[in-house]
């Protein structure tokens, strides 16, 4: 009794995408490498205004750990109210340093709530400053 062997069918392994994963990696690779520092740029890191300037800007957002946003200290209702009061604080003020917005947000906030806040503070023209603790503060 002879017993008969299946034909194995070949294996195709598509390789028209392999191009396009190459390319892929390179432009990643050549993105993530030190390029700028061997063509000799010069960048300078931003630096963060004197801390006694910015509480002179007298404007502050601030939003508690229930997610209510208070401007200088009154509760607001939504997200454009408090665009339209900085845009009323900031008439007049010409000066980079005078529309300083002081942001001071609870940690436990989800981002879809702070993030509106802050786009609203930059449509209405102020210069966000987040205000945090110093990293050994924290309470846990």
């Amino acid at each position: 009794m002879r017993m008969k062997k299946r034909r194995r069918n070949a294996v195709m392994v598509p390789v028209a995408s392999m191009g396009d994963i190459a390319f892929l990696l390179i432009i990643f690779f050549m993105l993530c490498s030190n390029f700028a520092k061997e063509a000799g740029l010069q960048i300078k890191p931003a630096r963060a205004f004197d801390l006694d300037a910015l509480q002179e800007s007298n404007i502050s957002v601030s939003i508690d750990e229930t997610g209510d946003i208070y401007l200088q200290g009154i509760l607001m209702e939504d997200v454009e109210v408090v665009e339209w009061g900085i845009k009323a604080l900031l008439e007049g003020r010409t000066e980079d340093l005078e529309k300083v917005v002081m942001f001071k947000c609870d940690r436990e906030i989800d981002k879809s709530i702070y993030e509106p806040v802050l786009s609203a503070i930059s449509e209405a023209g102020g210069i966000i400053a987040a205000i945090g603790e110093e990293a050994g503060t924290r309470d846990n």
